[in-house]
Order: structure tokens, then C-alpha cells, then sequence
């Protein structure tokens, strides 16, 4: 028995209107970036809404900007995180005309060690209320 904890995910998500810039790959193996906005963040995964459909497991390269406490409690900062991610889940599942946009789902294959930290700080920060 767990207790009634059902909860799959090991990292807290929050949610977050982050301005994300997304490389998507095109069948020519050159790239489009896309300024995006994010639905919610954890440390494992983003959460965003896209106006072009993604297959799952494409591989996408990603920078967003959290924003984390200031030496000063009434001045937060901005800091970058990059990562690198893939594609586990879309909403509508399938590519359609009706669709009005997409929301899909990353799961973070790479952080540099600084955007994980900025990440974890931003995370908690939007946890305490600040």
C-alpha cells in the first residue's frame, strides 16, 4: 500500500509562463527556431505549447530563461538555463488542420550542471510563494 500517493513524478512541477526558444530539426537537417511559451517546468521535464507538431521522440535543443532570487529578496534575477530534451508526449496525438496548436511534453535528456541549478532555484522559489 502507498499510503494514497500516487504521484509518478520525482520532480516537483510548476507552473510557468517561460519564455522558451526551441530548435526544431526539419527533414533537410537544418533547424527552425521557434519562440515558444512554456505550461509548466520541473527539474526532468517541460511542459509547452507549440503551433507545429512534434513527433514523439524528436530530439530538441532548448534555452529558456527562469527566474531566480536576487541578492536583494525584491529584485529577482534571470538566469539561462540550456538543455536538451525529448519529445514523450503531444496533444492532439496526431497531426491535424483543426488542431489549434499542440501541447507537448519534454523530458530532459541533458542540463549543464549552472542551468540545472538555475532550474532548481527557480523551482523552489515558485514553490515558497516568493
Amino acid at each position: 500500500m502507498n499510503g494514497g500517493w500516487d504521484e509518478k513524478r520525482q520532480a516537483r512541477r510548476v507552473e510557468a509562463n517561460l519564455n522558451l526558444e526551441v530548435r526544431i530539426p526539419l527533414e533537410d537537417g537544418s533547424h527552425e527556431v521557434a519562440s515558444l511559451e512554456t505550461i509548466n517546468i520541473s527539474s526532468s521535464g517541460v511542459y509547452f505549447r507549440s503551433s507545429k507538431f512534434l513527433e514523439p521522440m524528436t530530439k530538441l535543443a532548448m534555452r529558456l530563461d527562469v527566474t531566480v532570487p536576487g541578492e536583494n529578496e525584491d529584485e529577482p534575477g534571470r538566469a539561462p538555463v540550456v538543455c536538451e530534451g525529448l519529445v514523450v508526449r503531444i496533444e492532439p496525438e496526431i497531426e491535424t488542420a483543426e488542431a489549434d496548436g499542440y501541447e507537448v511534453a519534454v523530458f530532459f535528456t541533458h542540463i549543464e550542471p549552472e542551468g540545472l541549478a538555475n532550474l532548481e532555484r527557480h523551482i523552489a522559489m515558485m514553490l515558497d510563494g516568493s
